[in-house]
């Protein structure tokens, strides 16, 4: 039931009708949870594993993003937009669609990244650690890498991931995704195993310490988690203080993507039962994620953009599959799975100016390089902010070009706008995006992509942008040495469907990307290490106010030197507050003695407690009055 109080001498039309829409998405856009838990648990030392034969098969034929017929559709709507916006002849190759007034990246750091590859896209994702330690992903294949001596310590398959569980042995895995938590100074690792309903499975890999040859904690979901005869495809991750969120599309074995494309999934998981090593990790599955009667698809989370966000964690769609539209999803998920009080909000968005269908990236020679469809391939999200990046066809060139888009004020009255970053002569694909800034709401960020055209090769370049929405000129990180041609077969090959890029959380003014280029007869990952400036500036000094009163609340949350607590007592009696660890171990009682009824307020000093997770507990005479998580910092 919905009351409304409206002076209709001061109500326009439009307002009326704002009003009411408003109401329709808040009651019709209901989203379905479905609580489920892992299926297979092992705990794996990738160093005391071995895969001699390192089996990887690759389809030699064109893969399709959703299907056949779905292909078809692309191609076919690709070919009228470039006859609606067909590409500009004798125009400069260094002729941008953006004014160069930010400064330049400094480039610090440069290696190839794989030295196996299969002749096919890399799916290059990359997690690097507060100490230098960083992994690489590319396709079924892990690399460990020490930037502080600049050394492999380790490589293998996914293979040994899934040792504990030997009827997968023979089954694919690809689409690796890797994540670094800063709060835990752990690392978390997901991919996909199988390709149809009958074998599809999810692995998550928990790191024990922040030493990726330390045991690892493995878990298995399925795949077909709502047994509808469905297997998952494109997975995406993020972190937060107490979760990790994975999404996903669920597709029929072997059909178009019109006849097969099910729904898109989210898969809400406590983090810390995965870091403990629980036997099973409980989780929450969000399904029925509709725009109206349609579904979302291609859900993708955005990361923090300066560190861990949480409870809530906010995801974006669009309209990828369309020739052109103006549509954004704001997804919100609020509270944690363990609170028992998650939700999901769906709002649509409009922005001013349309995003559409990027053309294929062109070459030296006839193949074709693909840029798929318009989905969110990368996102960031900040107090006020959210920014992401997608393919968007730049339509005053005809050119494959990057839409970077900015939703503010996400949380209250969210408004989106975006820019496209293109090239006369160059296409840009599969963009990714990290944020670069120190301060709260700071938007600099750096955009990683892969390149290509018909004068210069391909490779990996990076544009930065400053806190002014300056953008740098284009800078180039690794040209490619050949042009990309995996398939024999076809006037189209694979470009790498993913872009790796992460920020250096001990030093923030850096970031570390991985990409795609070509090499005679192979695909090779590029990985780089770039920074703003050649030392990163400190962050303004906070001024610290006392918050409000804030009943139930911890701030702040993670704590580093100092935390306050909020309570309310229905009558005067005697509590007993005490903190304890995950395991649940008594660690400090803070108070024990008689507290008045009303508001109450704790103090208490954090800084000698060791980085981690805690709970505190305030208890009465016979019963556990609250409890709550508090995230010690650093």
């Amino acid at each position: 039931f919905v009351y409304l109080n409206l002076n209709f001498k001061k109500t326009t039309l439009k307002q009326l009708l704002t009003i009411l829409l408003s109401i329709f998405f808040v009651s019709f856009f209901a989203q379905k949870a479905t609580p489920l838990k892992s299926i297979g648990f092992s705990k794996v030392n990738l160093s005391q594993q071995q895969d001699i034969w390192q089996v990887n098969l690759q389809s030699k034929e064109m893969p399709n993003p959703e299907g056949n017929s779905e292909k078809d559709r692309l191609l076919k709507l690709k070919n009228e937009l470039a006859l609606k916006y067909p590409r500009k002849i004798n125009q400069t190759p260094t002729k941008s669609s953006l004014d160069s007034l930010a400064q330049e990246l400094i480039i610090e750091e440069g290696f190839n990244g794989n030295p196996y590859n299969n002749r096919v896209p890399n799916d290059n994702t990359l997690a690097i650690s507060k100490d230098g330690i960083i992994i690489l992903g590319i396709n079924s294949r892990y690399l460990f890498y020490d930037t502080n001596d600049s050394s492999f310590v380790g490589a293998g398959s996914l293979h040994l991931f899934t040792s504990g569980f030997p009827q997968l042995n023979t089954v694919s895995k690809y689409d690796p995704k890797f994540i670094y938590d800063p709060n835990e100074d752990r690392f978390i690792i997901s991919f996909l195993i199988g390709t149809s309903y009958q074998n599809s499975n999810i692995c998550v890999a928990f790191s024990t310490t922040n030493d990726p040859s330390d045991d690892w904690n493995v878990y298995l979901l399925s795949g077909d988690p709502l047994e509808t005869q469905h297997w998952t495809d494109y997975p995406a991750i993020s972190v937060t203080e107490d979760e990790l969120f994975i999404t996903g599309n669920l597709l029929a074995n072997g059909v178009s993507w019109q006849l097969g494309f099910q729904q898109s999934l989210i898969w809400q998981i406590d983090k810390y039962d995965g870091y403990n090593g629980e036997n099973e990790l409980d989780f929450q599955l969000w399904n029925d994620i509709k725009d109206d009667t349609i579904f979302i698809r291609n859900i993708h989370p955005a990361r923090g953009a300066r560190n861990l966000r949480g409870p809530n964690q906010f995801l974006l769609s669009n309209k990828n599959f369309s020739a052109e539209s103006d549509t954004v999803y704001l997804i919100e998920i609020t509270n944690t799975f363990s609170s028992g009080n998650a939700n999901l909000n769906l709002t649509r968005l409009s922005l001013d100016d349309h995003y559409f269908l990027s053309p294929n990236g062109k070459q030296s020679i006839a193949k074709e390089l693909s840029t798929n469809d318009s989905r969110v391939l990368g996102a960031v999200v900040d107090d006020n902010w959210i920014q992401y990046v997608h393919h968007s066809m730049d339509t005053t060139y005809g050119t494959s070009g990057i839409y970077h888009g900015t939703i503010e004020n996400y949380s209250s009255s969210p408004t989106v706008y975006g820019k496209i970053i293109s090239d006369s002569i160059m296409d840009y694909g599969y963009p990714n995006i990290a944020s670069t800034g120190i301060n709260p709401n700071e938007k600099e960020c750096v955009i990683g992509f892969n390149y290509t055209s018909a004068v210069d090769t391909n490779g990996v370049a990076c544009y930065y942008m400053d806190n002014l929405s300056n953008y740098s000129s284009r800078i180039k990180l690794k040209a490619g040495e050949a042009p990309i041609n995996s398939f024999v077969s076809g006037t189209v090959d694979r470009w790498g469907d993913y872009f790796g890029i992460q920020r250096m959380y001990s030093e923030p003014c850096k970031v570390w990307m991985s990409g795609m280029y070509g090499k005679i007869s192979s695909n090779a990952s590029w990985v780089s290490k770039v920074a703003v400036s050649d030392s990163c500036r400190n962050p303004d000094p906070i001024i610290t106010i006392d918050p409000p009163f804030n009943n139930g609340s911890l701030f702040p949350n993670p704590a580093v030197d100092w935390m306050i607590y909020d309570f309310t007592l229905d009558q005067t009696q005697m509590i007993s507050i005490s903190i304890y660890d995950t395991q649940g171990k008594l660690v400090k009682t803070l108070f024990n003695d008689q507290a008045s009824s009303g508001e109450n307020r704790l103090t208490f000093n954090t800084y000698y407690l060791e980085q981690g997770m805690y709970i505190i507990r305030i208890s009465g005479n016979t019963n556990v009055l609250e409890t709550k998580k508090f995230i010690k910092g650093y």
